[in-house]
């Protein structure tokens, strides 16, 4: 991809001054008009400065490019310089010094490079057309420098084919962001469960596979908990009154008694008025505390009740089961053993093989 502007190195004689200076640029065999807005002041003891580019026609310019400066007219050469960033953006007077930070780990090797420029993305990642636009290295040769990136913990690559990768500190930082809005949100929302992906992918912009690195890692230092398709704290209790203590209760006995199957849901919610979300987040609750056990239709069991079935499945000594037999056994109707069956299928007490259960 061609640039009209780019980010350089340039050694300039003494004398130059800092301000914006119109000049020549003798790059692969052309001649472009150019002007060279300078990042930091020419010094007598340092000539090379850092500068941003200005051409007046797009050239196909990569990471490293060797050029030479030329005055105007017959002017003899200026300088001379190379390429550092292909495609710079200009920048406010108080990011000039990250700026110029960001152009001088430019001037290291490959693997310094490739390091700079997955950490100058940030959380949104870098991407393989990102480097391939950036620099002239071939795919084996950025793929073997991001596995030593990796090996040395300074990356994680989220996909091969294309590249995609982030840098640890962008992870540990989003982590922490992570973490500190799921605690500003219990706060806010005690009432609710937590946070859906959805909302934390729209909250943050992020990649789902950026979030599912973020998500896991820190799922496994114990520090979040999924339920529900809701995401916490793992230390967060969702806040109850006595009163939805007391409704939580009933509940359970309804559960308990089996008499769950005679209200529907809108029932639930008029008997205890309770709004949808209020009363899905206390039926979450008791699937979370163990009491009962819900299947992908919305079936819902008290656990041991549930136990009580498997516990007859085992006793009956059978390898297989049919629906008959398994209605026979629990006393139940077609219309809720085919849903209890599906659940023990999940839980791999049985597996489906055509009409019966293999009893595992």
């Amino acid at each position: 991809m061609k640039t009209s502007c780019f980010d350089a190195e340039v050694n300039f004689s003494s004398g130059d001054a800092e301000k914006p200076v119109d000049l020549s640029l003798l790059v692969k065999g052309e001649k472009v008009s150019a002007s060279f807005f300078f990042y930091e002041k020419v010094q007598l003891e340092k000539q090379a400065v850092h500068v941003r580019v200005h051409l007046r026609h797009p050239l196909l310019l990569k990471w490293k490019d060797s050029f030479k400066v030329q005055g105007s007219g017959k002017t003899p050469l200026r300088g001379e310089g190379r390429v550092l960033n292909p495609f710079s953006e200009k920048v406010t007077r108080g990011k000039i010094k990250k700026k110029i930070a960001f152009l001088e780990r430019l001037q290291g090797d490959e693997k310094e490079m490739l390091l700079a420029l997955v950490q100058e993305k940030g959380h949104k990642g870098l991407k393989e057309r990102d480097i391939t636009q950036f620099t002239s290295l071939i795919k084996r040769i950025i793929q073997r420098l991001a596995q030593e990136l990796e090996a040395e913990g300074k990356i994680r690559i989220l996909t091969f084919s294309p590249l995609f990768l982030l840098s640890q500190e962008s992870l540990d930082f989003l982590c922490k962001r992570i973490l500190r809005f799921l605690a500003q949100f219990h706060q806010s929302h005690p009432e609710q469960k937590g946070v859906s992906r959805e909302g934390l992918e729209t909250r943050f912009e992020l990649d789902p596979k950026i979030l599912s690195l973020a998500l896991k890692h820190l799922s496994r230092a114990g520090q979040i908990s999924e339920s529900e398709d809701k995401l916490a704290l793992s230390e967060f209790t969702m806040t109850l009154t006595p009163e939805e203590e007391g409704i939580l209760n009933e509940l359970e006995a309804l559960c308990f008694k089996g008499e769950f199957r005679s209200y529907s849901f809108e029932d639930l919610r008029q008997r205890f008025r309770l709004s949808s979300k209020r009363l899905d987040s206390l039926l979450s609750l008791l699937v979370e505390r163990k009491k009962v056990v819900q299947g992908k239709d919305g079936l819902i069991l008290h656990s041991k009740w549930l136990d009580e079935i498997i516990s007859r499945i085992e006793k009956s000594r059978k390898r297989e089961l049919t629906v008959a037999d398994f209605k026979e056994m629990t006393g139940l109707t077609r219309k809720y053993a085919i849903p209890l069956l599906e659940l023990l299928d999940q839980m791999g007490v049985t597996r489906r093989k055509g009409h019966i259960r293999e009893i595992l």
